[in-house]
């Protein structure tokens, strides 16, 4: 059946480039947010910045809900995530701008905080992460995740986009 892709991270490119060479004509659409580069067709591309998200951030974020909410309950989608997509597809929660996203993240770093602490607090203020991406989508979804930390929890790769975030705000 028809497939929508959406790849986010430093590696989405190539990882959009494979998933486009595997599953031939079913890609029906989709989109590539990564630092720069040319996705292969028929997916968009978007530039997203990294390591702090940006005004391409945030487009490409908001670009990938709408596709996984758009897709039929019939179809599929193929989520490709790597290192950066924390930052480079960024949509801010209700009541918060990218700036306020990107203030708490530049304290955050400057504070030492590892990745564990900062992405714990990232999931909170958004609307992508923790699992709420795969949570827009009405059909079945597969997710693929490159982490350069072996045994690393897929929760905390790229704060979780498609996976259920089991933290809590007084974690945050």
């Amino acid at each position: 059946g028809p497939v929508w892709v959406i790849a986010a991270g430093k590696a989405a490119l190539p990882m959009a480039d494979a998933a486009v060479r595997v599953l031939g004509a079913r890609v029906r659409g989709g989109v590539v947010v990564s630092p720069g580069g040319t996705p292969p067709r028929p997916l968009d591309g978007v530039a997203g910045e990294h390591p702090q998200p940006g005004r391409g951030s945030e487009e490409g974020g908001r670009r990938a809900l709408a596709i996984a909410a758009a897709i039929p309950p019939d179809a599929e989608l193929v989520t490709l995530i790597s290192g950066g997509a924390s930052s480079v597809m960024a949509v801010p929660a209700d009541g918060l701008t990218l700036d306020d996203k990107r203030e708490t993240t530049g304290v955050l770093l400057r504070s030492g905080a590892d990745i564990y602490a900062l992405n714990t607090v990232r999931k909170h203020l958004s609307k992508i992460k923790g699992g709420r991406l795969a949570a827009a989508c009405r059909a079945r979804s597969h997710a693929f995740v490159l982490s350069d930390v072996v045994g690393d929890d897929l929760s905390f790769i790229a704060s979780g986009p498609t996976v259920p975030d089991t933290s809590t705000f007084g974690d945050a």
